[in-house]
């Protein structure tokens, strides 16, 4: 099924919800009233309000004019790629040149092969040197909670002094051969 589909069932059960309440609400509320089932005065002036805000007139939205676009007769989405780098490519004739060139290619920063940020998905990473915050290792947020919570920071120590006394009692050596019980 379609997003859209959803999003209109929704937007027309709110629409019938709201002419319920601007049609139905004040007569029961009122006939709530008259037969004194429940004391209501507070819920009369609750919808009073809600009524008087849902006749209040709502601003129509302002038209965005659309932007004019300049033609221009270069029109690449990406900057010029280096020679050096494009070099790897074309000027190999060793296996795994697309390989050498794509690694290249990756170690430069979105801003530094493109004009503009061609999908939304980048606005996330877009211009990050200038963050003041450094960037954090991801695999350190991973690993960090069971290296310090799991593993041990020492081997394994001697057991502590009051293990070695029983909790109370007699102390008594009995095997079954040296303990006869009749």
């Amino acid at each position: 099924m379609d997003h859209a589909y959803y999003a209109d069932a929704m937007n027309r059960s709110n629409r019938r919800i709201r002419q319920w309440y601007q049609n139905n609400l004040m007569g029961v509320l009122e006939d709530r009233k008259e037969q004194q089932a429940r004391e209501v005065d507070a819920s009369i002036a609750l919808a009073t309000e809600l009524l008087r805000r849902y006749d209040e007139p709502v601003e129509k939205p302002v038209k965005v004019p659309l932007r004019e676009l300049a033609p221009s007769k270069d029109d690449s989405l990406m900057k010029p790629i280096e020679p050096e780098v494009l070099h790897l490519l074309y000027g190999s004739t060793e296996k795994g040149a697309a390989h050498r060139y794509l690694t290249a290619r990756n170690k430069k920063a979105p801003e530094d092969k493109y004009f503009f940020r061609v999908t939304t998905s980048w606005d996330y990473g877009w211009q990050q040197k200038q963050s003041r915050m450094r960037a954090r290792d991801v695999n350190r947020g991973r690993c960090a909670i069971l290296r310090d919570t799991f593993y041990r920071k020492n081997n394994l120590a001697p057991d502590p002094p009051h293990y070695a006394q029983p909790a109370g009692g007699q102390v008594s050596i009995c095997s079954e051969y040296a303990c006869n019980a009749t």
